[in-house]
């Protein structure tokens, strides 16, 4: 046999160990923790790409609302409310990109450096399995001391005890592994939780300063049937609105009363009840 074949056959017997079930187990939850976590901090970096994207469409839809705003012919009221509804509309870029970092820079980030934790527990696991490699080969060469001939029993006594070592450390390191491998499934339902509550959290921070700068953006508008008066803005009560609607109302009615001469009594009942627009039975038999 030449020497790169009695290297290979050496590699060979050395590398023949049988997988141990429970190494193996311990390697592919570390694989699967590390694939989900990754796949998970691609998605958050690619929302923050489109929260990022979804801001600069609103600044530059917000840009196009100012620059309206002023080619106006309006008077000063309509274009200061149109200016105050594109100040709060950029607010709510500004907190978009804020997301945008919070997302990047802490979400995302936390999420893809846990494959630093997972490298170092599949360098643990390695380490067991080494030793455990060890160990067999240890067992070999004793083996082979043993059934040699002549019998050399301090031959034989050394390659026990170095067989004894390496048996030691590879329970130790079977028993370390055990540890590290329950500490590492819980620390990672720890961190996956936390970090899913941090990016709750943020969308919820962002999505509640949102509604209050949409709301007053809200607010700035004017009502149409009140810009030709100049009557405040939406921030004002509901009931002085419809109040303001119900005299415009009683005008209309008292000037058509005032023009038209009543064609009937039922005609005169509707016209002078102008506050209420239900029909009655003896409308319907009348205009029968």
């Amino acid at each position: 046999m030449t020497m790169a074949g009695h290297v290979t056959e050496v590699l060979r017997r050395t590398l023949r160990v049988p997988k141990i079930p429970e190494m193996v187990q311990y390697t592919n939850c570390i694989e699967d923790a590390e694939n989900h976590f990754t796949a998970i901090g691609r998605r958050v970096e690619k929302y923050a790409m489109i929260t990022e994207k979804l801001a600069k469409k609103g600044e530059q839809l917000s840009s196009a609302i100012g620059v309206c705003t002023f080619d106006l012919e309006s008077n000063a009221t309509v274009k200061s409310n149109l200016s105050q509804y594109t100040k709060y509309l950029s607010i709510v870029q500004r907190q978009r990109k804020a997301l945008k970092d919070i997302l990047r820079e802490k979400i995302s980030r936390d999420i893809l450096d846990y494959e630093g934790k997972c490298q170092e527990m599949r360098k643990s696991v390695k380490m067991c399995e080494d030793a455990m490699r060890k160990e067999n080969r240890r067992l070999s060469r004793l083996e082979k001391a043993k059934n040699r001939r002549p019998l050399n029993p301090r031959r034989i006594n050394d390659k026990n005890i170095k067989f004894e070592q390496a048996r030691s450390q590879a329970a130790r390191c079977r028993e370390d592994v055990k540890v590290e491998m329950k500490h590492f499934e819980e620390q990672k339902q720890q961190d996956l939780n936390r970090m899913l509550g941090d990016f709750v959290l943020a969308e919820m921070r962002f999505h509640a300063q949102a509604l209050q700068a949409y709301t007053a953006a809200f607010k700035s508008l004017p009502l149409p049937s009140d810009q030709d008066e100049g009557d405040p803005p939406r921030g004002y009560t509901r009931g002085s609105s419809c109040g303001r609607s119900r005299e415009k109302r009683e005008r209309v009615f008292s000037a058509r009363d005032e023009t038209q001469a009543p064609a009937s009594k039922s005609g005169q009942r509707r016209r002078s009840d102008s506050h209420s627009s239900a029909l009655t039975l003896g409308d319907l038999q009348t205009n029968q």
